[in-house]
């Protein structure tokens, strides 16, 4: 029977989406807004055009990726760079790269509490929602399993991870259980030869998935594992 969700559940998680609206805000509007205010300040009208594109770019995003909390200080940061450069060449042309850097790096901060706030502390009402949680591998911060509510994800920002990111459906996900490393081991992660995930000692998740199973080191494997069974649940996949 496919489970429900009560509610309280979704109440607790919207609530704490709901608390970071001001914060996604001010990312998208305040760059572009000081970029506009510049552009009237002697400039052509149609320069106008380059801050409301990134309004709308920065609402699409955000209105788009409002699930994946994980993406959006690159976002914040890319946007509020674009803003910052557009708002020195309006302004000041040899300012132009530390407005860039000025409004990109506090774009990247105020996204970082935003996803903040929205995941910690983790609780179970997370795994009722929609949200991505994101799991970082022990003792590789660019390395994270990503638990949608309907995929599982190894994502990361180093090596060839940046280009290739193995995704199982749940429907594909077997057990998942917490297990107990003895040494380091670098591990292939099968059907993608050409990646390998690093394991520490100590505890790790193992997940069964085809055509094999994926190790991450980790010191969480019984949350993510009752996770991941609660999202199934949800999903009305078996076992």
């Amino acid at each position: 029977m496919r489970g429900r969700v009560s509610t309280a559940e979704r109440g607790l998680v919207d609530a704490r989406l709901r608390a970071v609206r001001p914060h996604l805000v001010l990312i998208v509007l305040v760059g572009p807004l000081l970029a506009a205010g510049a552009t009237l300040l002697g400039n052509p009208l149609p320069y106008l055009v380059i801050p409301l594109v990134l309004v709308l770019a920065g609402a699409w995003y955000f209105r788009s990726r409002l699930m994946r909390p994980r993406r959006w200080p690159v976002a914040a940061a890319v946007l509020g760079g674009l803003a910052g450069l557009h708002l020195g060449a309006m302004a000041l042309w040899p300012l132009s790269p530390v407005t860039g850097a000025a409004l990109g790096t506090a774009g990247y901060f105020l996204a970082v509490d935003a996803r903040r706030r929205v995941l910690e502390p983790y609780t179970p009402e997370l795994a009722d929602s929609r949200v991505e949680v994101p799991w970082q591998a022990r003792g590789d911060r660019g390395l994270h399993l990503l638990v949608a509510h309907d995929r599982i994800t190894l994502a990361g920002s180093r090596g060839r991870f940046r280009l290739v990111r193995p995704m199982v459906a749940l429907s594909g996900v077997g057990a998942v259980e917490q297990i107990l490393v003895a040494r380091r081991a670098t591990l292939e992660v099968p059907g993608v030869g050409e990646l390998r995930v690093t394991v520490t000692p100590g505890p790790a998740v193992r997940i069964t998935v085809p055509p094999g199973q994926w190790i991450v080191p980790t010191d969480h494997g019984r949350e993510i594992a009752r996770l991941v069974a609660r999202r199934k649940e949800l999903a009305g996949v078996e076992g």
